[in-house]
């Protein structure tokens, strides 16, 4: 007697697509195949639909106007199972402390399951704590190349003291990668003489300043022996830089986001400080540079950059916070703009959405895929259904998304999380509380990705 049988749907896992069914029992996988013979207290028809493992989202930031709750709620409705957030330390906190708290936060009101990042502000004071991290569940730690007016910049002395300490630990590294210090000078000249502050934004942040750190950033974890993933790359020279370090055999990961895939700086002209993000948003050239990087192999996934912040479209724009609401958009824009639009087959993009993010961070077998043993989560596909973005529908407390009024076909009618429903014709089946803290491995997951 098996819990539920998923039917006749359209199985994407593994590298291939197949017509079989899925048979889950206490939460777990139980029978993967056609025509599964058995009884089941639920029966799901999913003819003419795609069944992908749940996708996992590996970018939010749970501190802004969605906490813990909200952001895993907005997820949710996006059809996302699994989340990993930063905790971010900021200077004068214990990064450990930090941890703790968000990890019981998290498990008393988080809908999805759940994993952390360690986000060091200020590493000179904080990267002691790594070892320590590492044996509570954290694997992976966040630095800044970048933000040197918020405080925010490690400088490479202390990435590579850092580097140092997450390898000694089987950890592994990760940098938010601009020229900081070059882009600050670029922005107080521009600014002196006058310029609109968005031109003087997209003109001081050039793709070259960022690929120039990104390299900087693979020569420094090299050095260390320490594996690096760069979340959110945006631009064509990022891809050569990584192409490159790749080739070389490096251990190094990228990652980009459904906003450098689809938008253009376009939007900073158009939306001021609500397309205030970091790094900014570049041009169609570059969008097209990160689908072919997707397609080849080059990047390795697709998260969203979380960050919902209050602003408005007319506020000073240079006093206005980084960040923008994605995670709900996230399934939906990718879906549409890059399967429906031959950018990315179906099979590399749960690949780069659920397989390998479940891979890199460790979490593989159990999440990323749909055999026997793993849990149970996935998210069934409707690709005829056509909807319309708009702010008023989304579950972010932010008040803009944007991708207001763009229409995409294809939707998540179905997502379940061990075994149960947590969304079903767009209701949330699941209280607070319900995700579990998932403990990372990437020193497994790096062995494994690269073996």
């Amino acid at each position: 007697m098996f819990d539920t049988i998923i039917t006749g749907g359209l199985l994407v896992d593994q590298g291939r697509i197949r017509r079989a069914d899925v048979a889950i029992v206490d939460g777990k996988v139980a029978e993967v195949g056609p025509d599964i013979a058995g009884k089941a207290n639920r029966t799901i028809d999913a003819q003419g639909k795609y069944v992908l493992p749940g996708i996992i989202d590996v970018h939010t930031h749970p501190v802004y106007l969605d906490d813990l709750q909200g952001t895993s709620e907005a997820a949710a409705h996006g059809g996302i199972t699994t989340v990993i957030h930063y905790a971010y330390a900021k200077p004068g906190m214990k990064l450990i402390d930090t941890i703790s708290q968000f990890r019981e936060e998290g498990e008393a009101a988080s809908v999805l399951d759940f994993a952390l990042h360690g986000g060091l502000f200020d590493p000179r004071n904080q990267s002691e704590e790594i070892p320590q991290a590492v044996q509570a569940g954290v694997t992976s730690f966040k630095m800044f190349m970048t933000y040197a007016k918020l405080k925010w910049m490690s400088d490479d002395y202390q990435l590579m003291r850092t580097f140092d300490i997450i390898a000694q630990a089987g950890g592994m590294g990760m940098v938010h990668a601009e020229n900081g210090l070059a882009t600050d000078y670029l922005q107080d000249k521009y600014l002196q003489i006058g310029r609109d502050p968005k031109e003087v934004f997209v003109a001081t942040r050039p793709a070259i300043l960022e690929a120039e750190a990104v390299n900087r950033a693979i020569a420094m974890a090299q050095v260390a022996g320490c594996p690096l993933y760069i979340v959110h790359l945006t631009a064509r020279e990022d891809v050569e830089v990584l192409n490159l370090a790749r080739n070389k055999g490096y251990r190094v990961f990228g990652e980009t986001c459904p906003q450098y895939l689809t938008l253009t700086s376009e939007e900073v002209f158009k939306n001021g400080a609500l397309a205030k993000i970091g790094p900014p948003l570049r041009s169609e050239d570059d969008n097209q540079a990160l689908w072919e990087g997707l397609a080849s192999g080059v990047i390795d996934t697709i998260a969203s950059d979380h960050a919902p912040k209050p602003k408005t479209r007319e506020d000073d724009f240079f006093k206005a916070p980084y960040g923008s609401p994605s995670t709900e958009t996230m399934f939906p824009v990718v879906y549409d703009a890059g399967v429906n639009g031959g950018r990315l087959s179906l099979i590399r993009l749960a690949q780069v959405m659920s397989e390998n993010p479940a891979r890199i961070f460790g979490l593989y077998p159990q999440k990323g895929t749909l055999q026997p043993g793993s849990d149970a989560d996935l998210v069934i596909v409707d690709p005829v259904i056509s909807h319309t973005i708009k702010q008023e529908t989304q579950h972010s407390h932010a008040t803009y998304t944007l991708y207001e009024g763009r229409t995409c076909l294809g939707k998540p009618i179905l997502s379940m999380q061990r075994g149960k429903v947590v969304l079903e014709n767009g209701e949330l089946h699941v209280p607070a509380g319900e995700g579990r803290f998932l403990r990372t491995n990437t020193q497994k997951g790096v062995k494994d990705f690269f073996a």
